[in-house]
């Protein structure tokens, strides 16, 4: 176990609270990726970011695409007063069965290596995620699913962020954050509410996210394309669920 600093560091509580108050209403809110690099010092994002450069495959991939690329992990967070801490878990195949085109696979995905989880930027991105998972519903014990995802979109292959597409997850809360983005185009995502008009907008810049409540929301992103040679789309996606349920 380790703390990894305070879960809202560079945010106000007004700041969490307000974010908390447009997940409980709409299902989801868009965080500015200038807001968020309050957290990430640019020595910190950039040393950070490298961990993109070294996925292997997605082999789990139906079809045959060789457009995706990732690693999966699993912690445990606590929320205390001052700071989170945090446990490493042990790695473990992935499901999601509420998922049509995944239902009944066991996922191989090579683990995240654990100089990975534990530094300094998956420490404040995850330690924001549950801060803000627990302004939302009182919970101070969390269990997320850790993905790094690079997609890579070439000339003759798109790139599928959400092959399934439209869909919930299966989790309570997922943090949805880009890390970089390079000579592409398209992945738009859409959020589809339970209650209004869908939200499309674009991850374009380090750390511009969306935080969604995956109970009251489906949502799904568009295909990505490259602008000239090869688009790259690296993203880090957080699983959040209450800690000690079997996932």
């Amino acid at each position: 176990m380790g703390a990894f600093g305070p879960a809202a560091n560079g945010f106000t509580e007004h700041a969490l609270e307000e974010a908390a108050a447009d997940i409980a209403r709409s299902g989801y809110t868009a965080l500015d990726g200038g807001r968020l690099r309050t957290l990430l010092p640019a020595d910190v994002l950039e040393t950070f970011s490298q961990f993109w450069n070294d996925l292997p495959a997605d082999e789990a991939l139906t079809g045959g695409g060789g457009y995706r690329y990732r690693r999966y992990g699993r912690v445990r967070v606590e929320v205390g007063a001052e700071e989170p801490s945090f446990e490493v878990l042990p790695h473990t195949t992935f499901r999601q069965d509420g998922i049509p085109l995944w239902r009944g696979a066991e996922r191989e995905f090579a683990p995240i290596e654990e100089k990975a989880l534990l530094h300094p930027g998956m420490a404040a991105l995850t330690g924001f995620d549950t801060a803000l998972a627990t302004a939302i519903s009182g919970r101070r014990s969390w269990e997320l699913g850790i993905h790094q995802i690079r997609m890579v979109a070439g000339q003759d292959e798109d790139g599928l962020p959400t092959p399934e597409g439209r869909h919930r997850d299966g989790h309570w809360y997922i943090g949805m954050h880009l890390l970089s983005r390079e000579d592409c185009q398209g992945g738009e995502s859409t959020i589809y509410p339970e209650q209004g008009e869908p939200a499309k907008f674009t991850l374009r810049t380090p750390l511009d996210s969306v935080f969604v409540d995956d109970r009251q929301v489906t949502h799904e992103v568009s295909p990505t394309k490259p602008i000239q040679h090869t688009g790259i789309r690296d993203m880090l996606l957080v699983d959040i669920n209450p800690g000690g349920e079997a996932r």
